[in-house]
């Protein structure tokens, strides 16, 4: 919003720079009492040392350490898709059907968390 000098009663007789000026001296009086002097605190606050700390527990480094392992560790068993890749071919691989039910009732019971 700008102001018109030559409207305002409580101005005339004052230049721009005047009334922006007492704007400027309004807003640093409000702030003042608001408590909140402007960036000066906001620089204090940087410059003080940080007094609080943190620490990983051992669980964490632990399931870091695991996270790592499985990252660093190849996605492809090779050997063994080479084993299961010659069983189909030559028509020798199969699973028991009671393998592949407990292998479901398993994985549902995990799912479940039953």
């Amino acid at each position: 919003m700008r102001i018109n000098p030559s409207n305002n009663p409580a101005v005339q007789g004052t230049t721009g720079a005047d009334v922006a000026g007492t704007d400027s001296t309004k807003r640093s009086e409000r702030l003042k009492k608001s408590g909140y002097e402007g960036s000066a605190q906001v620089d204090a606050a940087r410059e003080r040392p940080s007094t609080s700390s943190a620490s990983i527990s051992p669980k964490a480094k632990e399931m870091a350490r695991a996270a790592q392992l499985a990252k660093d560790s190849p996605d492809v068993r090779e050997a063994k898709i080479a084993e299961l890749r010659e069983k189909i071919q030559n028509k020798t691989y199969s699973v028991s059907a009671n393998d592949i039910a407990d292998r479901l009732v398993d994985d549902h019971i995990r799912m479940a968390g039953v």
